[in-house]
């Protein structure tokens, strides 16, 4: 009653949902307002529109219990196995781990142990409740109601923010209760929720005095006076669950509703509930207070045996004392054993005096451990026992903590094993929990990793093995989370201090050491050829430093064959994938697509891997340089993508002073390639006042100089040039460090075209030293443009190079420089142009295109206003097609290429209506 206007609005985002378009509801409101019964009115509404309808309640006591309220929601339509495997196919699969029916095992050698894939599974799990979901959704509209999502675990909270980002399209409502006034979850997930796109906000009101006066004359008579109800309304605010209380009191203490007795009201209201609980509980025998007590221990949905055990009762006299508590309304009356409102258990559990609480919840671990619960279920009363040194606790935490990782719910892992080392484990066992800490974190949040990685590499010190992994994991966080040097130093000491039987162990440190130190701009000096150590077996460590030994050579320009083969041991196997989430084999990878080295899908495979796997830190690493990599090959708007996802995930990893940078600088140079100057100037000056360091600050500062060339403002560029040519200065070619050809471009603004000249010329001499057509072929289609006319075989030798080699856009604008030179004949010109035009519109530089469309137009040939469809079509919207041509439906495409079902009909539909090409009946089979 008295709640109208809140079912319109759930009726609403039913209708909605049954349609296609889904919601999420977010119930918000103070305790006592009415959310439970609303949402309960839900579950009807869904049930009789023909919602398969899943619920789940949060609980403070199950915070930490990692994907326990998707369990909930989950697990009964999971119970037939005949259903689960139908539901649990394809991409769902990697839910399964979620639910304890098997799953996927990490790759060999992830993690330093059982149960450390954690974080590294995240995503991956996400992934797949996603798809159940979606499933789910197939079969029937899916309606999950979830109450009290202020407790959510956070597992389960970072799955519902990745739904509802990808809920479009889907017959999907989710409705939470949400109780304010609560502390904030640390995460900002439930923020998060409530901003997204298809979130709905509503805020019960409290009951207004005709709703109070009619919930008083059912409970206390027909008869109830007007001032007596007013007194009731004024008493409890409109709050239903504090009328419903002060009515129960006023009941119990026989109070007649009439005007002489509206003092009474405020008298009795005054008490709040923990009293009016604590005086019902008091009415009754002994044994039920030590009933209620039990249960608020053990939480809702606690087993009868359980309380009895832990109340010290037959299950007899617990069962009889439920039955009184019942009747007093402080239970349910209702199985499994629960409070008829969690204000009502708060008031029994906080009248247990601190210590006792810790004392209860131990025993309630030992009753539950005993009566076989999960190691979970048993650690989340650990988390608030005393700490004793015991072994056991330390066991079952660890378990716990294992059973939360293999599941991706890293949070609740790395709780548990923070309250083992607390309690404290043995020091033999020390080291190890600190390491298994310390990978779980540094996949999610650097920054936090860094102090257990620290006191695991000292616990570790008689452990030659695993102190080398500790030193590899702390000095690859170091490098992303640490301050300046701090990499290089920590390496440089763990790599002098590991035994000298340990080689594979000594050769990541020190590996570590020589690219953190370049990364982080320190006065380090390159190897020369014949001090480079030996490379000793074919290990993690081995591997780590073939990569470093490329990159070595690549900066100084050198043996470009020798760089190509170290690179692909590297990265053959992929051993230094599996214990790098994103750090030596992104060099190896990099300097192979610099060298013009095929490396056919690797960045696509990469990035799968890291869904599928869930690093963070893996997927950060891989839309980043996948996104350089789409930069150079000319796939401009995909790059403009992968760089701003990479940019995003490596903010919330914990340490953008690194990562960040590099996609800042890189997506500048997309938004110069495509065009458009403005755009470029506008992103740079929104960026913020980073402290950006090492090659990051000299590539973001590059950018800055490139923008200020682009605007014509060339004495501003020179100053900024000439502040940063001491910067990375050991790096020499001009693939990565390209900075005559840059400067070139000030004094050839300014006129002094021999001055210009003379820079390239001496950047191309370096550039044949490396010999990568790609940089041999850009660095002549410069020299070219700045002779002129005396240029002209520079320009054809850059067009003969740029079309074997993968870089379009480069090898449009050799076209395009090699078309509008005079001295090159009508017809040739035309042609040279017509291909430069068709280059642009593949690789989306649309301003570019304008350029080329004009000097086409000066030629008497007539240009589109727009280019053709089949040309403006994205890698990703040509690999759609591929799959299309292939037999693939839309859910098959959707799930190779992590997207959602809607996204792939809607860039399916747009392709159709570019290209013309037949898409219907894949559409219709959706």
């Amino acid at each position: 009653m008295d709640r109208d206007r809140e079912l319109a609005q759930l009726q609403v985002c039913l209708d909605d949902a049954l349609a296609g378009q889904a919601r999420l509801a977010l119930v918000e409101g103070p305790a006592g307002i009415g959310k439970s019964r609303l949402l309960t009115e839900m579950r009807r509404l869904g049930t009789a529109a023909g919602a398969m309808t899943l619920t789940g309640r949060s609980s403070q006591l199950e915070q930490e219990f990692g994907f326990g309220l998707v369990r909930q929601l989950f697990e009964p339509v999971l119970a037939d196995p005949e259903r689960r495997q139908r539901l649990l196919v394809g991409a769902a699969r990697s839910a399964a781990a979620v639910f304890d029916v098997g799953g996927f095992d990490p790759p060999d050698g992830v993690g330093p142990g059982p149960g450390a894939r954690g974080s590294d599974g995240l995503f991956g799990v996400l992934h797949g409740l996603y798809w159940l979901t979606a499933n789910l959704a197939e079969e029937q509209p899916l309606l999950l109601a979830i109450d009290d999502l202020q407790w959510g675990d956070i597992a389960s909270l970072q799955f519902l923010t990745f739904l509802e980002r990808r809920l479009e399209g889907m017959p999907v409502l989710v409705v939470g209760t949400v109780r304010t006034g609560e502390p904030a979850d640390p995460e900002g997930l439930l923020a998060e929720l409530a901003q997204g796109q298809a979130a709905v906000s509503i805020r019960p009101a409290p009951l207004t005095l005709e709703g109070v006066g009619d919930l008083v004359r059912s409970r206390l008579g027909e008869h109830a006076d007007r001032a007596f109800v007013a007194a009731c309304h004024r008493t409890t605010g409109g709050n239903p669950l504090l009328l419903r209380q002060l009515l129960r009191g006023l009941e119990t203490d026989r109070v007649r509703p009439d005007a002489s007795h509206a003092d009474m009201v405020t008298a009795i209201g005054s008490r709040a509930i923990s009293s009016m609980v604590l005086m019902r509980l008091g009415r009754l025998p002994m044994a039920a207070t030590v009933t209620a007590r039990a249960i608020a221990v053990l939480g809702d949905e606690a087993e009868l045996p359980a309380v009895a055990q832990l109340a010290g009762l037959t299950e007899g006299q617990a069962a009889a004392a439920v039955a009184g508590l019942v009747r007093a309304e402080v239970l349910r009356d209702d199985y499994p054993l629960g409070f008829v409102h969690a204000l009502v258990r708060d008031a029994v559990y906080r009248e247990l005096p601190a210590g006792e609480r810790e004392l209860q919840h131990e025993g309630a671990a030992r009753v539950l451990e005993a009566v076989g619960a999960p190691a979970e279920q048993v650690a989340a009363h650990l988390l608030q026992a005393p700490r004793r040194g015991d072994p056991w606790t330390v066991d079952v935490l660890t378990r716990a903590a294992a059973r939360s990782a293999d599941r991706g719910a890293a949070d609740s892992a790395a709780t548990y094993l923070r309250r083992a080392l607390a309690e404290p484990p043995a020091d033999r066992e020390r080291g190890g929990l600190l390491l298994q800490l310390g990978w779980l974190e540094s996949m999610a949040n650097g920054p936090r990793a860094v102090e257990h990685l620290s006191a695991a590499y000292q616990a570790l010190a008689d452990d030659p093995v695993e102190r080398g992994r500790a030193a590899v994991m702390l000095a690859r966080t170091l490098v992303f989370a640490g301050d300046r040097g701090e990499a290089a130093r920590f390496a440089r000491e763990a790599s002098a201090v590991l035994p000298v039987s340990s080689v594979d162990e000594r050769q990541g440190p020190l590996a570590l050491e020589r690219i953190s130190a370049y990364m982080h701009g320190l006065d380090v000096q390159t190897w020369d050829p014949g001090d480079y150590p030996d490379i000793e077996g074919d290990g993690p460590g081995a591997r780590m430093l073939a990569a470093q030994l490329a990159w070595d050579l690549f900066i100084r320009a050198e043996d470009r064959r020798r760089c190509v083969e170290l690179c692909r041991f590297a990265l053959e196997g992929d051993v230094l994938r599996r214990v790098d989430t994103g750090l030596l084999w992104v060099v190896a990878a990099i300097v192979l697509d610099l060298a013009d080295e095929g490396v056919g899908d690797f960045w696509q495979e990469t990035l799968a891997d890291a869904h599928a796997r869930g690093s963070m830190f893996a997927a950060l690493s891989t839309h980043l340089w996948l996104g350089y990599r789409q930069w150079r090959a000319g796939d401009l708007p995909e790059a403009l993508q992968s760089l701003s996802t990479s940019n995003e995930q490596s903010e919330r990893w914990g340490n953008p002073r690194i990562g960040v940078p590099y996609g800042e600088a890189f997506i500048t140079g997309v938004l110069l390639d495509r065009g458009d100057v403005a755009a470029a100037r506008a992103y740079l000056d929104s960026r913020p006042a980073l402290p950006r360091i090492g090659d990051g600050a000299r590539l973001f500062e590059q950018a800055r100089a490139q923008v200020l060339l682009a605007e014509g403002r060339y004495d501003e560029a020179l100053t900024q040039l000439d502040a940063i040519r001491p910067l990375q200065s050991s790096v020499l070619n001009p693939a990565w460090r390209p900075w005559r050809s840059l400067r070139a471009r000030a004094p050839a603004g300014l006129g002094e075209h021999h001055t210009a000249v003379a820079l390239v010329e001496e950047e191309l001499a370096v550039a044949r030293v490396w010999d990568a057509p790609s940089q041999v072929g850009r660095t002549l289609r410069l020299l070219g443009q700045l002779r002129g006319d005396a240029g002209q075989a520079d320009l054809r030798a850059a067009v003969e190079l740029l079309a074997g080699a993968s870089a379009r856009l480069e090898h449009a604008k050799a076209l395009y420089s090699l078309g509008t030179l005079p001295g090159v004949p009508p017809e040739e010109s035309v042609r040279l142009l017509c291909q430069a035009l068709e280059l642009a519109d593949l690789c989306g530089a649309t301003h570019f295109r304008r350029d080329i469309a004009a000097a086409l137009a000066e030629a008497g040939v007539e240009v589109p206003a727009e280019p053709s469809g089949a040309l403006t079509l994205t890698s990703t919207e040509r690999r759609m097609l591929g799959m299309v041509a292939e037999g693939a439906d839309v859910k098959t495409i959707a799930q190779a290429l992590f997207l959602t079902p809607r996204t792939v009909e809607v860039t399916l539909e747009s392709v159709r209506d570019r290209v013309g090409v037949v898409l219907d009946g894949v559409l219709a089979a959706r």
